[in-house]
């Protein structure tokens, strides 16, 4: 075929290509990688964890990490997406280093980073293309493309639009110029080189050397509306680009070869791949992929919308991605999990666990390591999105909000129960005075069900006494001394040895002060409870209840 006859025309030859986005100038060895989200609506966890290995390797190694919007299928693309996915990635401190920044605002000298805006580029290759031989113009319709599967099904021969199937490959110069003449639609296809029984090895940094059927199929690059296909823009971008590993998800792995070949035929020397397996459920006795339709916890939103602490998720992800990392974090407990050194050689081949049990357990621990004031200043970020009420509770007095949350969080065992934000307003609302107010029918509920009953004056005889200034010990003793006053045993053991000369033990009289003061009868330690509350609220609470 006589290709002068045909368009795409050629905005740049491809060595004008190659001027305009030269090799980088970065050390020996560093890596360039991106995440290349298509804006439809949805920011998976599987592409923070892609995103998370990708910009650590780019930066581990001295490279760059970029954002390329792949939005060239417009149809399905929701507005307000490209928002979502800068504001995922800058909340779990995944930037990227070039690509879009901002809506419309873009930093790098690789752009533009919208696969939309880059037409220009991608009809200059597919005409380079073209012109050696390597593509070719298939005026195919939809129905004849459908006559040809059902044919395929019927001979029971692999379904495709290869070899003899391709109907448009060795049509003549002038049946293409009789197709364009009658304005008919078209697409452009690759001319595959692969041979019907051909066998190729590719490697994989993950995986290892793979072997694949060679590609034969004549797979679409430019599709009618002139735009390009994953395969073409994949391909043209990532050397373009100056990619130099290409991380994404397995489910690509079936059209290596057909990359691999495109590559070849442009000359160009390809990146390093690595196909990750995806995030996996336990469901019953099989696992399957996160679903967008069934798991919540597969939307990125999930995990803002719960309040997991953002170092929470990262640390949980780098203990799917790498199963060392859980013993360097014991080993470092103090260090930023940035020096942990990925490993893509590392990653399982089988897909990762998602373990909510397990993200529990590290968020608890990551919230363990954390000052009151970041817990408050985190906790309040989202309270102020997801919680108006208790934002507005927490945020009337810093100070006290935050000596509510450091309540045992000192000593040999520090308290670690913190998991999520969303708990605080259930757990800590019972200290603002407001909403101790709204508690107050289920705390008399409570307090009238206790066993053994409150002994009469107990609560009086506390407001009276209680000294804010003692020390634990101190007021441990006082309490207990008090307590036997009004016949409380001191502890379980001696109630025990002689249950009919005691009301009760000291717990239960510990329990009559918590519903008395906090509307519940498991709080934190009741001594620090009482000094974060203050004398005035304690001595207020402690009288009002001596009424119910």
């Amino acid at each position: 075929m006589d290709s002068a006859v045909f368009t795409p025309e050629a905005a740049y030859t491809l060595d004008q290509l190659e001027a305009k986005f030269p090799p980088r100038d970065l050390p020996a060895g560093a890596c360039v990688t991106r995440f290349g989200p298509s804006p439809t609506g949805f920011m998976h966890i599987g592409g923070l964890y892609t995103s998370l290995v990708s910009r650590r390797l780019a930066h581990q190694s001295g490279g760059k990490f970029f954002l390329r919007i792949e939005d060239t299928d417009k149809k399905r693309e929701v507005e307000g997406t490209v928002d979502l996915i800068l504001a995922s990635l800058a909340t779990y401190g995944l930037s990227p280093d070039e690509g879009e920044i901002a809506d419309g605002q873009e930093v790098g000298a690789y752009g533009p980073y919208r696969q939309s805006e880059r037409k220009p580029i991608y009809q200059s290759c597919v005409r380079w293309l073209l012109d050696q031989g390597h593509a070719y113009p298939c005026f195919a319709t939809a129905d004849e493309l459908q006559a040809l599967r059902d044919e395929q099904t019927k001979r029971k021969v692999p379904p495709g639009y290869y070899g003899a199937w391709a109907i448009w490959r060795d049509k003549s110069a002038d049946d293409v110029a009789a197709a364009l003449a009658q304005g008919l639609p078209f697409v452009i296809r690759l001319r595959a080189t692969g041979g019907r029984d051909e066998r190729v090895t590719l490697p994989d940094t993950i995986r290892g050397d793979l072997e694949f059927p060679a590609n034969q199929t004549d797979v679409v690059l430019l599709k009618a509306d002139g735009m390009p296909t994953y395969h073409l823009a994949h391909v043209v971008d990532d050397h373009f680009m100056r990619t130099t590993d290409v991380i994404r998800g397995n489910e690509w792995l079936a059209s290596y070869p057909m990359h691999a070949q495109m590559f070849a035929l442009f000359g160009w020397a390809p990146p390093r791949f690595a196909h990750i397996s995806p995030i996996e459920k336990q469901d019953g006795g099989s696992r399957r992929k996160l679903s967008k339709r069934h798991d919540p916890e597969a939307s990125v939103g999930w995990y803002m919308e719960a309040g997991y602490p953002l170092g929470a998720v990262t640390e949980y992800l780098l203990n799917l991605i790498d199963g060392r990392f859980e013993d360097w974090r014991a080993a470092n407990p103090d260090l930023p999990n940035t020096e942990f050194q990925i490993e893509l050689e590392r990653m399982s081949r089988s897909g990762a666990l998602f373990d909510l049990v397990k993200l529990d357990s590290v968020s608890r621990e990551v919230v363990g390591t954390m000052s009151a004031r970041a817990i408050y200043d985190a906790a309040l970020v989202w309270a102020s999105g997801h919680d108006p009420e208790f934002a507005v509770r927490f945020a009337a007095d810093a100070d006290y909000s935050q000596r509510i949350i450091d309540i045992e969080r000192h000593g040999e065992r520090p308290r670690k129960d913190i998991v999520r934000w969303d708990q605080l307003p259930a757990d800590i609302g019972y200290f603002f005075d407001d909403r101790y107010a709204e508690l107050l029918g289920e705390a008399k509920e409570t307090f009238a069900a206790l066993q053994p009953a409150p002994a009469e004056g107990l609560l009086a005889a506390v407001a009276e006494g209680y000294d804010p200034a003692l020390e634990r010990d101190q007021w441990l003793e006082w309490l207990r001394d008090l307590g036997l006053t009004f016949g409380y045993a001191p502890n379980a053991k001696t109630f025990k040895q002689a249950p009919d000369q005691y009301r009760g033990h000291f717990g239960d009289l510990a329990s009559v002060l918590r519903v008395a003061l906090a509307a519940r009868r498991n709080t934190p330690d009741l001594h620090e409870m009482m000094q974060v509350l203050g004398k005035e609220r304690v001595v207020t609470r402690l009288t009002a209840a001596i009424g119910w």
